[in-house]
């Protein structure tokens, strides 16, 4: 059996709670004490309705956007990268084509060779490299929020586990 590690704080049963009000200077406060929340494990006048209902809703929806993105993000993942490859050995041929053959790059013949050129073979080799990051920075940051909603749901779950709900 897998052991879940996941931590929860007293704050976090009052986020579901009916009953519960942020207060600038305390933050979230139970409405029936005033005070910040003090209990064990569990609260026995926690109030379960409308803010369960929405943050569920909310953690649910969430997950069901990501998992709609989910084929979105594999094919960026898989198709920038490749575009990337290809302007990179596109940008090695263009070198190859025009720069190698004439020693261009050579001072000893005093040959002159015009920047822009060399210009035009980095601009071509930097757009090679950021297609790279165009397919794999999107695809981090939605394994980092699958991660993320995961561990609230997993926390939510465990909430509602101990007022044997869940």
């Amino acid at each position: 059996m897998k052991k879940d590690n996941t931590l929860i704080k007293n704050t976090d049963h009052c986020a579901i709670c009916d009953l519960s009000k942020t207060n600038l200077k305390l933050g979230l406060i139970c409405s029936l004490t005033s005070h910040t929340p003090i209990f064990y494990k569990s609260c026995t006048n926690i109030k379960l309705d409308e803010k369960l209902e929405e943050k569920s809703d909310e953690l649910y929806l969430q997950r069901d956007i990501l998992n709609f993105k989910n084929k979105k993000m594999y094919l960026r993942l898989f198709l920038f990268p490749l575009l990337g490859i290809l302007v990179l050995i596109l940008d090695y041929f263009f070198y190859l084509k025009y720069i190698k053959p004439y020693d261009m790059l050579s001072a000893e013949n005093g040959a002159y060779y015009p920047s822009s050129v060399l210009g035009v073979l980095a601009c071509i080799f930097i757009l090679g490299c950021a297609l790279f990051g165009k397919g794999i920075g999107p695809f981090l940051n939605y394994q980092e929020d699958k991660k993320m909603n995961k561990e609230k749901i997993t926390k939510l779950e465990t909430i509602l586990k101990l007022y044997k709900i869940y």
